[in-house]
């Protein structure tokens, strides 16, 4: 049986359905491959061998550890943005820009309409571009310059502006940053699949990148908070004045230069990593995301990393307003973070080491239930007991970990399906729609937190004897709202331990194991070797 897609592709390529090789041992022992060489020499035909050594005496390139440490040091500047607009931009929008609630979650639905097309566009894209840095490098270098700029201009409160002025502003900046750091994450998350095909190895790389990511967090949102505090006086009669304002755009300019320093890190690192030749497209952009979405493995581990995305960013986007209302810890919140932090990246190790031995989904299996745990411990902290939430946050660490590397070490294996499927590498594409889950996760995350709080009367802190911006008195009429301490109780942990249920059905799914994602790199092997073509027949 030959596999066809209706898809027009390179006469010298056939499209090879290979679902049915990934369902268990015993189908393929029932296909045979017809390897026909294009130089005219006679067509073969070999029994597959299950126990093949891969890849060995191929030549294949193998990373150094330099190589290695400069592409996974790369998230710690992206991290930068993440960690920081993560904990910290509802807080800021609410109580220091002084925006209204509804106008907040306006602002991130329009962006999040316009990442819809720019993600893709910029995924698409990456994977056409020629030039002498390649096709991924050269989109890190130009953009990170812009990504920076915008980044700053996000923590910026412009002076005597109207509601709606704000709103327009804030629209441009956040529009104009999600953009910019589409042209840096996408490429850069792309090389992943590009610069080693090895499944271990991939596990580590991914391993390596959330590291970054939580050492980068972990430095940045922890001086973050100090530095938003810097311009505050005490007076004589006992006042304590802090400008927010000025703090928050002070942090924005510090961490919007030292964001670009990995990034560069990652540019001239990788230099010297061979990059392979690639052909043009030779399928319709629609038809390509068809084909896409037909791919089992693909849309099982976006919904997977979309349902830990929606998760995480529900606390992440609360977990300050949860410390201040809740449990009365605002003042030990960058401690509190930096022991969340600290770890996750010991266990990102962890959990990276263990699965090479039980595989990804076992893995994702048993993190699962510690993040589940943890969701429901913020739901039924005790109210004001701060004690118990350092525990908390050293627990969460745990599950979270596994949230953020089992999904980002499948997507290279899912890269490889399609391009025995369809012959050709769209690892942008790919890096596109995942990026744009990990966006859309984020900003529903915001959007909600700010819907919700307005329905039940959040009201931001009142500044009393005030002169431009700042404050000698705060009336903060929130403590004593219930409501707002129920729904911070149920946007930190109820509804996230619920979306975590459905990421257990998601991975249920999920096709590929260590061992099918060998038969398809054994697959692409032979076809890769001169010009050759690959045909499925069911005897």
């Amino acid at each position: 049986m030959s596999g066809n897609s209706g898809i027009p592709l390179d006469t010298t390529k056939e499209y090879v359905d290979t679902t049915t090789l990934l369902r268990n041992k015993q189908n393929l022992k029932q296909y045979s491959f017809n390897i026909g060489n294009s130089g005219g020499s006679p067509n073969l035909t070999e029994n597959y061998n299950e126990n093949s050594k891969l890849l060995k005496g191929s030549g294949k390139y193998k990373l150094s550890f330099s190589e290695k440490f400069s592409y996974g040091i790369g998230e710690g500047g992206l991290s930068v943005f993440q960690m920081i607009k993560g904990f910290f931009l509802n807080s800021f929008l609410l109580n220091v820009a002084q925006i209204d609630s509804m106008f907040t979650a306006v602002i991130l639905f329009t962006a999040k309409f316009v990442d819809a097309f720019s993600d893709v566009l910029v995924g698409n894209l990456s994977d056409k571009t020629k030039s002498r840095w390649g096709r991924r490098r050269v989109w890190i270098l130009f953009a990170s310059l812009p990504f920076a700029i915008l980044y700053c201009g996000l923590w910026w409160v412009p002076p005597n502006l109207t509601d709606v002025e704000k709103l327009i502003y804030y629209q441009f900046v956040v529009i104009g940053l999600s953009i910019s750091y589409t042209c840096v994450a996408i490429p850069y998350s792309a090389m992943n699949a590009e610069i080693t095909d090895d499944y271990d190895e991939r596990t580590t790389l991914a391993g390596i990148r959330m590291i970054s990511l939580m050492i980068g967090g972990l430095t940045s949102t922890f001086t973050h908070s100090l530095l938003i505090k810097v311009f505050t006086t005490h007076t004589p009669n006992g006042s304590v004045y802090t400008d927010y304002q000025k703090g928050y755009l002070l942090s924005g300019g510090i961490w919007g230069g030292v964001m670009i320093i990995p990034l560069l890190i990652t540019f001239f690192g990788t230099r010297k990593i061979p990059n392979e030749s690639q052909t043009e497209s030779h399928i319709p952009f629609f038809k390509g995301l068809g084909v896409m979405f037909s791919n089992r493995a693909f849309v099982t581990v976006t919904l997977l990393y979309f349902f830990c995305q929606i998760a995480v960013q529900f606390v992440q986007n609360n977990l300050l307003l949860y410390c201040t209302y809740v449990a009365d810890a605002e003042k030990q919140f960058p401690y509190i973070l930096a022991t969340l932090q600290i770890s996750v990246s010991i266990f990102i190790f962890v959990w990276g080491k263990i699965s090479t031995y039980i595989g990804k989904k076992v893995t994702y299996y048993i993190g699962g239930v510690f993040l589940l745990l943890s969701f429901l411990s913020l739901f039924f902290l005790p109210f004001g007991r701060r004690n118990l939430l350092w525990g908390v946050a050293a627990f969460s660490g745990i599950g979270v970990s596994v949230a953020f590397l089992v999904p980002m070490s499948m997507l290279p294996d899912v890269v490889e399906l399609d391009e025995l499927k369809t012959g050709e590498r769209r690892e942008g594409l790919f890096y596109s729609l995942f990026l744009f889950f990990q966006k859309l996760g984020l900003s529903v995350g915001l959007a909600v937190s700010s819907f919700v709080l307005g329905l039940v009367g959040y009201e931001a802190p009142t500044q009393v004897d005030s002169s431009q911006g700042i404050s000698a008195e705060i009336i903060d009429n929130n403590v004593e709202n219930q409501g707002v301490i129920l729904a911070l109780r149920i946007l930190t942990g109820l509804a996230p331990a619920v979306i975590i249920l459905f990421s257990f059905v998601a991975i249920f799914f999920y096709p590929i194991s260590k061992q099918s994602h060998n038969e398809i790199r054994e697959l692409l092997k032979r076809k890769r070797e001169g010009t050759v073509t690959i045909t499925v027949d069911e005897k």
